[in-house]
């Protein structure tokens, strides 16, 4: 699609924009740039054709730039130009994986939060960028999924994302913008060739756009072609994963694993994946996963890190976790009625005293659990290491605590993470799950 003249691409973005507007509620993520500024405006003069339609933005501050304070300040400015309202939200970037991938992290999980139920987030990504995200893609050896880089409808971090901008190239949104009479941001660290999407739109992609006219759409189609093979694996795959996957607790069954082929095993692999909304691991990665979790050998607890997650495996399944903290040496006094804040987001803990009994209220990552006790004077505390024999309420005989959580069926890291009640030293039960004798 060509550059056209001012006022007829003007009308052109906004018709085709107006007809793809199929909700209520958008949260729009407005930088202050061109791109965001051209979706502000647009989404606004939605609004004057569709007065049903609710909307706010969103700015993230995330502290990188020395006129960030500033950026602020312009948004502000033009939210309230357009009557719509604006949330700053500041952020902290994590640069352990690099500045681009921590502030992009960052970017997503503010939103996440800001995000209403009902609200769609809105991005102004378009031709250029698209382009730019397949190049990415194909640096880090991506697959179908990867190389199909964005499509005007997906979910990202488990939010519902609208690309409404996809088929325009920045230049017909500078026309757009230029015809509103709109300012906006130019961010001087667009011109900073460290960063990998900088160097590709600096100095890479403007020589293969001046050899090639229709470069953009092409690599657009290329990506279309890997987006629609990866929908046809999924659905020629659909039956045999549905039957080894848990929805309910997130988890991979193994069972029928190694009657599948390697190519199979590893496009399963990504569906759960996919379906966890996890980042997708490398086929050098996926192929560790396969042998050093899925075909460790059967009594090994093993686990692959997996960014800020953890693979791993318990009982024929796999389950995706965080990457926990070690709390075996934590312990506390609990005093009934004060409630005791449990490590590594593990929840909270308090001791309810009726009339006849102590109860245990552990508020957690299992919902609320708790743990009946008998009142005592003795002294009352709580700690998640404990190794040796245990003797359960109504049995006579002493067992080893490992076997008793084998027969709960509670995977080896969780037990780890189970507030364990103690008076004077001597184990009382485990919250939720049992009490001794």
């Amino acid at each position: 699609m060509g550059v056209c003249n001012t006022p007829y691409i003007a009308m052109k973005i906004v018709t085709h924009f107006l007809s793809q507007l199929r909700h209520q509620q958008y949260l729009i993520a407005f930088s202050g740039g061109l791109d965001s500024t051209a979706l502000l405006s647009l989404m606004a003069k939605a609004r004057e054709n569709q007065p049903h339609l609710q909307l706010r933005a969103v700015h993230i501050h995330h502290g990188l730039n020395p006129n960030a304070d500033q950026w602020v300040k312009h948004c502000e400015q033009v939210c309230h130009q357009f009557d719509i309202p604006l949330i700053i939200r500041k952020v902290k970037v994590n640069q352990g994986n690099g500045i681009e991938h921590g502030a992009r992290l960052a970017r997503y999980q503010a939103i996440a939060e800001i995000r209403l139920m009902d609200e769609i987030v809105v991005t102004a990504h378009h031709l250029q960028d698209q382009t730019e995200t397949f190049f990415l893609a194909l640096k880090r050896g991506s697959g179908l999924q990867g190389l199909s880089a964005m499509q005007p409808y997906s979910e990202l971090y488990g939010m519902p994302i609208f690309r409404p901008l996809l088929i325009w190239q920045r230049e017909q949104l500078v026309q757009y913008i230029t015809s509103e009479k709109l300012s906006w941001i130019e961010d001087d660290s667009n011109a900073d060739n460290r960063y990998e999407r900088n160097f590709l739109r600096n100095q890479i992609l403007p020589a293969l756009r001046q050899r090639w006219q229709h470069f953009d759409q092409m690599v657009v189609r290329s990506a279309q072609h890997c987006y629609q093979q990866q929908q046809l694996i999924h659905q020629l795959l659909a039956d045999d994963f549905q039957q080894n996957f848990d929805k309910n607790h997130r988890t991979f069954s193994l069972v029928q694993f190694t009657k599948y082929n390697e190519l199979t095993q590893k496009a399963l692999l990504r569906m759960w994946l996919t379906e966890l909304k996890q980042h997708m691991p490398s086929i050098v990665q996926l192929e560790q996963i396969i042998q050093d979790v899925i075909l460790a050998r059967a009594d090994a607890n093993p686990q692959y890190h997996l960014v800020d997650k953890v693979i791993r495996r318990y009982q024929q399944k796999l389950y995706l976790t965080a990457d926990f903290e070690n709390v075996n040496d934590f312990t506390a006094l609990l005093t009934p009625e004060q409630k005791c804040i449990l490590p590594d987001n593990i929840g909270s803990l308090v001791i309810q005293k009726k009339t006849s009994v102590y109860t245990a209220v552990w508020q957690g990552e299992q919902g609320l659990q708790q743990l009946e006790l008998p009142l005592t004077a003795q002294t009352i505390s709580v700690k998640f290491a404990y190794s040796g024999s245990v003797c359960l309420k109504g049995e006579k005989i002493n067992r080893d605590i490992k076997k008793i959580w084998q027969q709960l069926n509670v995977p080896v890291w969780q037990r780890q993470r189970i507030p364990l009640i103690f008076y004077d030293n001597k184990l009382q039960g485990a919250v939720g799950f049992f009490t001794t004798a």
